[in-house]
């Protein structure tokens, strides 16, 4: 149980001390959060994301659509289960 308790507060310590590194600490000129934001700032990763969400809400209409074709359609009479022989 103090196990535990060291392993979780160690951890608590290590991600603290990354997390202001990463905020912190220049690589280069820029820190390395810096450094992902100009990258997804470019025109490219704009025009990505961009293409990710249409895609992403054609999928969601596509889903809907099928949803309610799925909820007007009749019910299926239950299967009969087969048995494991063969036999009907």
């Amino acid at each position: 149980m103090l196990g535990d308790l060291v392993k979780r507060l160690v951890n608590g310590v290590v991600l603290l001390l990354g997390s202001l590194a990463f905020f912190l600490v220049p690589v280069g000129s820029k820190t390395s959060a810096q450094h992902v934001v100009a990258i997804f700032s470019t025109k490219p990763a704009r025009e990505a994301a961009q293409a990710f969400a249409h895609a992403a809400r054609d999928l969601a209409h596509e889903v809907a659509a099928n949803v309610e074709r799925a909820k007007r359609a009749p019910a299926l009479p239950d299967a009969k289960p087969k048995h494991a022989s063969g036999e009907r």
